[in-house]
């Protein structure tokens, strides 16, 4: 075929692009639109690329720009706008230090438990790093928070614990396991509501405070009459097939007994007997008669029952204490450390046999001694002692407790302190500080210098102006230690560490503290200086 052919072929031929001819027009045209279309893939795969490369830098430095917009925020005090921009940040790049700083400006804004939670997962995150300085800022950080976060309860007793039952704190579903347990929450006001098919809507609002310890009740819901009945399983049932198992109707918290509908015993008698509320043994009797129409009377009949019941009997929170509920504060604990004695005048008890002697107009009188003229003098005694402290008050807030402190325990080498009074304590995070005004008794044994005598002031000046003078005593006679003891009256600091807090809906909810109370008190001869440690637990 020569040339001429071939293009005569050409241009009859139906396909001229599948033509085989070598250096041909009717090959490159065929070339053309692959050509085109691999290079717009080309492109397309270039740009996707190169988004794809961009995307996180433009996402990273996006980040950056709403972080340190959110702190420009903080700084302003505009917290409700800086807080979501740096989530916003976080979200978008999830880095620690921007965790921090969310953290920081929730804890300012009041959502403590909010800010205590992302405090831990900042602790989690920096231990994955191997940055151990932050791991342990995290840590001091949510430790700090800890005291003072509010701890709310949802409990669900069983008469209201129907099929369906979905309970939600602020919108938020709450899991069943999560019932019956404290949980830490924001400071303020929140909404519980219940809600269950065939059952009426329950709402109810809580508010709570920092440190404050709060249980919500969901009570047993009403029923919906204007909501459709729902199909009874008995009258569905043949006459002759038996009615739900009892363990079957038990679970659904409605009340029932052992055997069915139409044989044995009736399922009024039996679901009054184990009710959702536990309510002793029922008031039905008899066997029902066989039926599916009976059987269902007598389940209806239990169910009625079950809510008179438990609509009568009192709505208790598990594990919950009046101590717990109410405003008393109890700390008891035990205490050491040292007490010095600077009472340095007193009466060891037998002075009326001694005498001293001083000028009166007729020449010279030798007066006995007694309590009221005479006193004995001593030198400053330093001693340890053990006892115990307590504390008995109530809690005006969360952070203010008012009340009764008393300090008592035996110097060691002869001795006691035994002194109370009023007390104010007052939070700040982890540290309790407080005032309190004693009074009291305190008793050393320290070395006896000597006794003395008083001469009268109207015979002061036949006595060169002395006031008193030295008793005469043989020698030997007088003691080497006594016991002497005076009325005090002072007050102390006192500074308490929150070692643990173990918030807990039983009468053993309170902390675990460390106590350091110096204190200072003037007797009626003297000082008296203690300085006590103690280790307490306080109730609340």
């Amino acid at each position: 075929m020569n040339r001429q052919d071939a293009d005569s072929a050409d241009k009859t031929s139906p396909f001229p692009w599948y033509s085989f001819r070598l250096g041909g027009r009717s090959r490159e045209a065929a070339r053309r639109p692959w050509c085109a279309l691999r290079s717009s893939a080309r492109a397309v795969g270039a740009a996707l690329a190169l988004a794809l490369a961009l995307s996180p830098g433009v996402a990273f430095a996006q980040a950056d720009a709403l972080l340190a917009e959110g702190k420009q925020l903080m700084k302003k005090g505009k917290l409700a706008e800086a807080c979501p921009k740096i989530e916003e940040s976080y979200r978008l790049s999830p880095r620690s230090s921007t965790l921090l700083a969310l953290a920081g400006c929730h804890e300012k804004q009041g959502k403590i438990a909010t800010a205590w939670a992302e405090y831990i997962d900042l602790g989690a995150a920096a231990r994955k790093e191997g940055n151990k300085r932050l791991e342990a800022d995290a840590k001091a950080r949510g430790a700090r928070l800890e005291p003072r976060l509010p701890r709310l309860t949802l409990n669900v007793p069983r008469a209201a614990a129907v099929d369906g039952l979905e309970v939600t704190l602020d919108g938020a579903p709450v899991d069943s396991a999560a019932f019956g347990k404290a949980r830490p929450i924001d400071p303020g006001e929140h909404r519980v509501s219940a809600s269950a098919p065939g059952r009426k809507r329950w709402e109810g609002k809580v508010s709570i405070k920092r440190g404050e310890r709060k249980a919500v009740t969901v009570p047993a819901l009403a029923r919906d009459g204007s909501a459709a009945p729902e199909p009874a399983k008995a009258a569905e049932a043949p006459a002759k097939e038996a009615a739900p198992p009892a363990a079957a109707v038990a679970d659904r918290g409605e009340g029932a007994g052992k055997g069915a509908a139409g044989a044995g015993k009736g399922a009024a008698a039996t679901g009054a007997e184990k009710g959702a509320a536990g309510a002793g043994k029922g008031t039905g009797a008899g066997k029902a008669a066989a039926g599916p129409e009976d059987g269902a009377a007598g389940v209806k009949a239990a169910e009625t029952s079950t809510d008179a019941a438990a609509a009568e009997a009192p709505e208790r929170t598990p594990g919950a204490s009046p101590r717990h509920s109410g405003k008393l504060v109890v700390e008891a604990g035990v205490a050491g450390g040292a007490l010095i004695g600077l009472i340095d005048a007193g009466s060891f008890g037998n002075l009326s046999s001694y005498s001293y002697s001083y000028n009166v107009p007729e020449g010279e009188l030798i007066a006995p001694c007694n309590e009221d003229v005479c006193h004995a003098g001593f030198d400053p005694a330093i001693g340890p002692f053990v006892g115990g402290q307590a504390f008995v008050g109530l809690a005006l807030s969360e952070e203010l407790h008012l009340g009764i402190r008393a300090l008592g325990g035996y110097r060691f080498g002869g001795g006691y302190l035994a002194v109370g009074g009023p007390s104010l304590a007052m939070r700040f995070g982890p540290v309790w500080l407080g005032l309190s005004g004693l009074a009291g008794a305190v008793g050393q044994n320290a070395k006896v210098t000597g006794v003395k005598g008083e001469i009268p002031s109207e015979l002061v000046d036949l006595n060169y102006g002395r006031t008193e003078v030295e008793v005469t005593a043989r020698e030997g006679s007088l003691p080497g230690t006594a016991l002497v003891e005076t009325i005090a009256f002072g007050g102390s600091v006192d500074v308490s560490l929150v070692l643990a807090d173990l918030p807990s809906s039983s009468w053993t909810s309170g902390a675990l503290l460390l106590n350091v109370s110096p204190t200072f008190m003037k007797g009626l001869d003297g000082f008296v200086l203690v300085a006590p440690a103690s280790l307490s637990y306080r109730f609340y």
